[in-house]
């Protein structure tokens, strides 16, 4: 029950990000012919100059990608690839309307560029993808592993920015795209690593003992202590380090406080925190394997 419920959630996110990402392409980067690199950008250009659905055209290109993939890295993309490739598409011409939001190309690309970000971030998140470049830079990957995939992309949009430029025949439309790719890559790892952001605690105390024994009881998670030496004093003390949620951070500050008001506490951010108590994402056990393999 609980694999059909998560398999729920995980289409559920694909839907939400799909109709976001198409909310971004055909209500604001589309009506300006905003190029912001992947395979919409190339539908975007041919509908400028045909008026070919956007959506239907990604859906064609998508088709002997996906083949590509399947022959040149011996394996499919899986049902939930395919299902966002198809309601990306389906989305797109949706929510294609005539009505122009804002005049103002600039503000198109910003607002595009962010929710291009959400909407792929969700997509992410269930270790699917949309298909489009996502391939082409897996492919490209698997025959030069020397350049990683984020360069791939990067090399891949940019060439679909430039080309789209020459098209079209405006280099505004070549800044604006450039500054909805830039949004979109960074919104996009900010919704990836958001996700799975804790953080982790450092306490210095004298009742490390008293403050680690509440953590443990009142907020269920796990504390180690480490051996330290106060370098002024020589004194030596157990160091606490602590993994929590943000919800949880305040409730542990109060548990400190409460044992030893002179307590020194030091936080900083944990990203991808595995293990008992935190949620791993599909998109993030892919990095992994990614990294053990090159590590090999």
């Amino acid at each position: 029950m609980k694999k059909i419920l998560n398999q729920l959630k995980d289409y559920a996110l694909i839907t939400i990000g799909s109709l976001i990402a198409a909310i971004a392409v055909s209500v604001f980067l589309a009506p300006h012919a905003v190029v912001s690199g992947g395979v919409s950008g190339i539908a975007i250009v041919v509908n400028k100059f045909t008026g070919f659905p956007i959506g239907v055209a990604v859906l064609l290109m998508n088709i002997p990608l996906f083949f590509a993939g399947a022959v040149f890295l011996g394996k499919s993309f899986g049902i939930k690839s395919l299902y966002g490739a198809f309601a990306f598409s389906l989305f797109m011409d949706a929510v294609a309307t005539d009505m122009i939001l804002t005049e103002n190309v600039l503000m198109s690309a910003l607002f595009g560029g962010v929710l291009l970000g959400i909407g792929f971030g969700f997509i992410f998140l269930t270790g699917a993808t949309t298909g489009g470049t996502d391939i082409l830079a897996s492919i490209g990957n698997k025959f030069v592993p020397a350049i990683d995939l984020g360069k791939w992309f990067f090399i891949f949009d940019i060439i679909i920015i430039l080309s789209g430029v020459v098209f079209l025949r405006n280099t505004e439309l070549l800044l604006a795209g450039i500054v909805a790719l830039f949004l979109n890559s960074c919104v996009l790892d900010y919704v990836i690593s958001g996700f799975n952001v804790s953080k982790m605690i450092y306490i210095i105390s004298d009742k490390s003992d008293e403050i680690a024994a509440e953590i443990m009881k009142n907020l269920e998670r796990g504390v180690t202590g480490i051996k330290s030496v106060g370098m002024y004093t020589k004194g030596e003390r157990t160091m606490l380090m602590c993994i929590v949620k943000k919800f949880e951070l305040q409730k542990l500050e109060k548990i400190t406080e409460s044992k030893d008001p002179d307590a020194f506490i030091i936080l900083t951010q944990a990203h991808q925190v595995k293990g008992e108590g935190f949620v791993n994402y599909p998109i993030q056990q892919k990095n992994t394997k990614h990294k053990n393999k090159k590590l090999k």
